[in-house]
């Protein structure tokens, strides 16, 4: 049994029918046992927060038909999945066991197999469940953090086109102006990218495209492209680049991974020092290292560092902007490739960025 594994409450003032129900699900799910209906409530609201709820109808002070109305009646328990397991058989019954919110309605005596099965059907719908209200949250933040972000550069754009299409503006201002909509453009446009980026891995259908490629090639390529951008900042990027062995990976999303860790380095990179970019092989993995020389990683930010729309208590050393998602990016697509990425902050200044890859990979083509 994996520590996730679902967690089941059964309430039965019968002690036989609970010895046969703990022993059905022991080896499947965490069980939570019951005997009255008040005991129920308590333990339905109690740590761990039960997934599902075997519930008997005929107990004792408070039937199973009143546990039911009063878990579905409070915000905390309502969304549990509840399914009657009773000998009670007429319909009226279990149509008034449906109509307050349970789920279904096993007779006794059931058979073994077939109760099992009923409940891994309705487990498995509450984890789905669980999923697309997680995917509706996501997309919620989403439209909430791209309506925020999207405002101010689109207001900008368009104070600043339209100075362009009404004002007498001299060559330099009108350079400046077209040069700041590039610039916020740019920005929107990097934000829209990491939404959409986000939004296909929160999906699950993130999908890799591995092909047997140079990683040492790929990162001297990308620091090439990323060095003028340093550059204006006043940003030195060295290179010590050791010769790494063909492996698969999927080249596009590693430059993604490769640029988000640079980026990230030059904008937590005071001006006119350095950030040093390293590639190599341990053991039976090849790598790639971002060293800065910024503020370092405080130790309250290390557990939300690679989560999405995280906004880190240190901040970027020229007021760059960012969306908070570059990192969980990263963290994804590393995992993806059955690599990791560390982080250590370094004896004198700044932190390190390690991403680890796995060097020993059979090399194929992928059609």
């Amino acid at each position: 049994m994996s520590e996730d594994s679902a967690t089941i409450l059964i309430v039965d003032d019968d002690v036989v029918n609970i010895k046969i129900l703990v022993d059905l699900l022991k080896n499947e799910c965490k069980v939570l046992v019951a005997t009255n209906g008040e005991q129920a409530l308590k333990r339905a609201t109690g740590t761990p927060r039960p997934d599902l709820i075997l519930l008997d109808v005929i107990m004792p002070d408070m039937d199973g038909f009143e546990v039911c109305r009063r878990l579905k009646d409070n915000k905390v328990t309502a969304s549990i999945p509840i399914i009657f397991i009773t000998s009670k058989d007429a319909c009226k019954d279990e149509t008034q066991g449906l109509a307050l919110g349970a789920v279904d309605y096993i007779r006794k005596p059931f058979i073994p197999a077939v109760a099992l099965a009923r409940i891994q059907a309705h487990l498995f719908l509450r984890k789905q469940s669980e999923k697309l209200q997680d995917l509706n949250n996501l997309k919620n933040k989403f439209i909430g953090i791209a309506a925020h972000d999207l405002r101010n550069p689109l207001a900008s754009i368009c104070g600043f086109s339209d100075a362009l299409l009404t004002m007498e503006l001299t060559e330099m201002e009108r350079a400046q102006y077209v040069q700041t909509i590039h610039d916020v453009a740019t920005q929107m446009l990097k934000l829209i990218h990491d939404l959409l980026d986000v939004s296909v891995i929160e999906s699950g259908h993130f999908i890799l495209d591995k092909r047997a490629a140079d990683l040492t090639a790929l990162v001297k390529a990308r620091v090439q492209l990323m060095r003028f951008g340093a550059e204006k900042k006043g940003v030195v990027i060295l290179l010590d680049l050791q010769p790494t062995p063909l492996t698969n990976f999927d080249s596009d999303r590693l430059a993604q991974v490769v640029d988000n860790l640079i980026s990230n380095a030059v904008k937590f990179t005071p001006p006119n020092t350095q950030v040093t970019v390293r590639t190599g092989q341990q053991d039976d993995r090849i790598f790639f290292q971002v060293m800065d020389q910024g503020p370092g990683v405080p130790e309250a930010d290390r557990h939300r560092l690679f989560g999405a729309f995280q906004k880190l208590s240190v901040l970027p050393t020229a007021q760059e902007k960012g969306t908070g998602l570059g990192l969980c990016i990263v963290k994804n697509i590393v995992d993806a490739h059955h690599g990791e990425i560390t982080v250590v902050n370094n004896s004198d200044q700044g932190a390190t960025f390690t991403c680890f890859l796995p060097g020993v990979e059979p090399l194929r083509e992928v059609l």
